[in-house]
């Protein structure tokens, strides 16, 4: 009987500690959900130091500005990063094809030039199909999903072809082959298994299992790593990309196109009258900028301005840093190699920028940009969601990006840190989900921005499409393969070319919008009316 007692009494303990961190899980997503449905506000004034915008190579735009306020703009597009950059290049770009009158273009920044999650990301170009195909099938089926990952390959081409045709080199855009090393047997066989069916549906997509002895042989691994699958991607540095991009426009449309740093939009009020020309009076500290269209490249931040979105899509802490390799680590110069680091519900993800010994290439140094570790805080990554504050890091999280490197690669592949130290610099940065994990990419409905659209005849008299608020956001934390072709397709659609067969360009797409732009993406009042963050739940597990 004392045994039978005893083993009751195990058994009711561990069902009441099994309860208890139910319990506690649950207590903690309700706050997730509690803080993902709040106004966002503005970007932290005090952001972490990023790596990425450390010695600007075109000083005068990080803090560019009007000496006077625009008073009004034929587009106003909130955010200056990867997003806004694509959405006013096609543009421009577009009225000059069409031989349309430019449209006076007005970028409205909070903070510096492109120093939200675009400065701020690994600058990985990573479309890490099998997993994302994964995912994406559960919620679209095999063949939408399909049609989704080929979109986010499409960055593997775009990117480079742009950065040749405009001589970005300082960009160091670049191929890769990139390995993503797996810490766990289950996760490794169960994206095998999501590999070989990618192969029928995009055999272009070309992916190689390694076991565990030529995961650690070939790609010098420790080890814990039990196999690996490696394929193509890019790298680059985000952030002289954007701004070189900026470079360009500035140079080619003076007139058109201006850059309104530290210039927070804080609201948005509809005219008073139809016939106002300019329906949209965009609130900021520095004066009221009116515009016809209105372009929300903010991302993370988009809620802020758009309540409708509230608790349809929400912020997330990030976290990146800038490490020197150890003397034995395995470093290709041309940094033409990148890592992810698979455990579990986690990863990690790893660039190598290019190295070179001459004295006067000192810039190229060879540094790895680690991120990741978003599981391994107090909370489990929760309390990390529902948060749109890059001016602090995690300590937990960053402890493990300073630790995981000599682990998984082992000590004969890491060698002696750096006499330097090993951390570079660690920051955080914001991403964003969407709760039915793709972006936001069109036109908005009123009913989203709480804005009435004009509808006065007169506004229709107008060349392009009629006024009204357009989004590219929400990217799932994959806005290098993601970002640059969603703000593409919006400044398409804002130049009245969306059902045109438009010619390609570098950077861009021939053909009509639709052909290349899935339609799953496209922001619908009733795509947005159905989802909730809470549909995130299945992705933490």
């Amino acid at each position: 009987m004392g045994n039978v007692l005893s083993s009751i009494q195990g058994t009711y303990q561990t069902i009441c500690v099994a309860a208890k961190a139910l319990l506690a899980l649950n207590a903690n997503f309700q706050e997730v959900l509690a803080r993902a449905s709040r106004d966002p506000g503005l970007p932290a004034r005090n952001p972490t130091s990023s790596y990425w915008l450390d010695d600007p190579p075109f000083p005068h735009l990080v803090d560019a500005r009007s000496e006077e306020f625009p008073e009004h703009a034929d587009v106003a597009i909130i955010g200056s990063g990867i997003t806004a950059a694509a959405v006013a290049r096609s543009l421009l770009l577009e009225a000059v094809r069409r031989d349309d009158a430019l449209p006076r273009v007005v970028v409205l920044e909070a903070r510096q030039l492109a120093s939200g999650a675009t400065g701020r990301n690994g600058g990985h170009i990573k479309p890490a199909s099998y997993a994302d195909y994964a995912l994406l099938k559960q919620k679209f089926g095999p063949d939408r999903a399909a049609a989704i990952v080929r979109f986010q390959r499409q960055h593997l081409t775009r990117l480079p072809e742009l950065c040749r045709a405009e001589h970005i080199d300082l960009a160091e855009c670049r191929d890769v082959e990139t390995i993503d090393l797996f810490l766990d047997t289950p996760s490794f066989d169960k994206y095998s298994k999501e590999v070989e069916e990618l192969r029928n549906l995009i055999p272009e997509a070309i992916h190689t299992i390694s076991d565990r002895k030529e995961a650690q042989e070939k790609f010098h691994a420790g080890e814990h790593v039990v196999g690996a699958i490696s394929y193509r991607a890019g790298a680059l540095w985000p952030y002289r990309f954007v701004a070189s991009i900026w470079r360009s426009l500035l140079s080619q449309f003076p007139t058109a196109l201006s850059i309104e740093t530290t210039t927070p939009v804080q609201s948005i009020s509809s005219a008073s009258e139809d016939s106002d020309p300019y329906p949209f009076h965009l609130h900021t500290p520095r004066g009221t900028l009116r515009a016809r269209q209105v372009v929300h490249a903010t991302n993370a931040f988009a809620g802020h301005l758009v309540p409708g979105l509230r608790a349809k899509m929400t912020g997330l802490r990030a976290h990146m840093s800038a490490q020197r390799p150890g003397a034995a680590f395995p470093s290709d110069a041309r940094g033409e190699r990148s890592w992810s680091i698979m455990y579990g519900a986690g990863f990690d993800y790893m660039t190598q920028r290019p190295s070179s010994s001459s004295p006067q290439n000192s810039l190229l140094s060879g540094d790895l940009m680690l991120g990741g570790g978003f599981f391994r805080s107090p909370k489990q990554g929760l309390d990390q969601m529902g948060v749109w504050d890059d001016s602090q890091t995690d300590a937990l999280t960053a402890t493990h990006l300073n630790g995981i490197l000599p682990a998984v690669f082992g000590a004969q592949n890491w060698g002696a840190d750096a006499p330097e130290g090993r951390l570079v610099k660690m920051w955080s940065g914001t991403i964003c989900f969407t709760a039915d994990a793709v972006p936001f990419v069109g036109k908005l409905d009123p009913r989203l921005t709480g804005r009435a659209a004009p509808s006065s005849s007169k506004q229709k008299q107008q060349p392009g499409p009629e006024p009204g608020e357009w989004i590219a956001a929400g990217y799932h934390g994959d806005g290098m393969i993601y970002a640059w072709l969603c703000g593409t397709a919006v400044g398409l659609m804002l130049a009245g070319s969306e059902e045109e067969d438009v010619p390609e360009r570098p950077g861009q797409p021939g053909g009509r919008v639709a052909e290349w732009l899935p339609r799953e993406l496209r922001v619908t009042y009733e795509r947005v009316r159905k989802i909730s963050i809470a549909d995130l739940a299945g992705e933490l597990e």
